[in-house]
């Protein structure tokens, strides 16, 4: 009986004994995430054929631009014709543009894209000349060269094309020129001097003289009037001043000491004139222009004569300043011509003025003439200032 409860008790002691099991915790390095940007869809590089397909509907539309429609002239000299190469390598460039991004050089790809995009052009470049049987050479501008004395003219067609120049002053043919178009475009300068006729209109705008470029070509002609850059003559200058005075030690009496002088010189047909009140002009002033001319201002009716030399070039004259806008001290220092230098007595002085245009006629002018009453004022205490003679 003994031996039983021992058995018993021992099989309940092996029950109670804890297994003891050491764990082992092994550190796993996290899956690293790959992320795939897989721009494929049925074979197909979506991101490169986006890049293709802009890159070809820029492509023909810079072929339409420069060989289909009509050349134009975006700003200076620059014109659609000017991004003719330029819009080829850009254009290629953006059809590459996934491989360059990615800076996976496909030598083939790039020289097989290169070809086709050269012989597209070659495509379009045959197909603009052979359409070109109906267009002739047309006039993209006109302008004057005042460096030179000439107008430079600027035309556009196509290449090879043949054509004649006519400058013609009144409907009349004053000045001829054939010349070829050299690519798409061809230029010529014409001297003022092989087709001047005076002055395109007078001060109030009223047209003198029509001037006109005619260029013909292909049985067809294109024309241009250019009178708004054919006023080249000056016909009027006037001469303005200003008296400088001080005043004795009581402050009452004038003390003359000179005058300060300007001239203003334009076109003064036709109603352009003199008068001078009041010690200020007011008559009617020339309008002035950009011109070449010399001028020599001769101050006559005093114990001594004064001249002036004056030279412009486009209406500037060094030395003095710009005739292109208003009146211009003939002392560009502020300082004017001393009493003792021309005043003999009181009376009428005349300014005259000989001018002479490169481009016109020579005319002498005593318009200007102006009496001053000095002696007189000093001698009575009188104020009376200067006026038209």
């Amino acid at each position: 009986m003994s031996g039983l409860l021992d058995k018993a008790k021992k099989a309940a002691e092996d029950k109670e004994e804890v297994v003891t099991v050491d764990a082992v915790v092994e550190d796993i390095a996290p899956s690293r995430l790959v992320e795939v940007n897989d721009s494929r869809v049925n074979g197909l590089n979506v991101k490169a054929l986006k890049f293709q397909i802009g890159a070809v509907i820029g492509f023909l539309i810079t072929m339409i631009l420069v060989f289909v429609t009509d050349n134009m002239v975006l700003f200076g000299e620059i014109t659609l014709d000017d991004f003719f190469v330029p819009g080829i390598i850009l254009w290629w460039l953006v059809f590459n543009g996934e491989d360059l991004m990615q800076q996976e050089f496909d030598a083939k790809k790039l020289g097989v894209s290169g070809i086709a995009f050269l012989v597209v052009t070659a495509l379009f470049a045959g197909l603009a000349i052979f359409s070109a049987s109906d267009t002739g050479v047309t006039i993209a501008k006109v302008e004057y060269d005042g460096e030179n004395d000439e107008i430079d003219l600027s035309f556009y067609g196509p290449k090879g094309m043949d054509y004649t120049i006519e400058v013609l002053v009144d409907g009349n043919v004053e000045y001829s020129h054939d010349d070829t178009i050299n690519i798409d475009r061809g230029s010529h300068a014409v001297s003022l001097d092989d087709f001047w006729k005076g002055n395109a209109e007078d001060m109030t705008g009223k047209e003198l003289v029509e001037y006109e470029i005619k260029v013909i070509s292909n049985d067809g002609e294109d024309s241009m009037k250019f009178d708004d850059i054919m006023n080249r003559e000056v016909d009027t200058a006037f001469i303005s001043v200003l008296e400088k005075y001080t005043y004795d030690s009581g402050g009452e009496n004038k003390i003359y000491e000179g005058i300060y002088l300007e001239m203003i010189v334009g076109m003064g047909t036709p109603n352009a004139n003199f008068d001078f009140a009041n010690g200020i002009f007011t008559g009617t002033v020339p309008q002035p222009i950009e011109s070449d001319w010399t001028a020599e201002v001769r101050v006559l009716g005093g114990d001594a004569i004064v001249e002036y030399d004056i030279t412009a070039d486009e209406g500037v004259a060094n030395g003095y300043g710009d005739f292109n806008f208003d009146w211009v001290s003939l002392y560009m220092d502020g300082g004017y011509l001393e009493k003792g230098d021309f005043y003999g007595d009181d009376g009428c002085y005349t300014f005259e003025i000989t001018l002479a245009n490169e481009h016109g006629e020579t005319f002498v002018s005593t318009d200007s003439q102006i009496e001053f009453f000095w002696n007189d004022n000093e001698a009575t205490n009188g104020d009376k200032p200067a006026e038209a003679c």
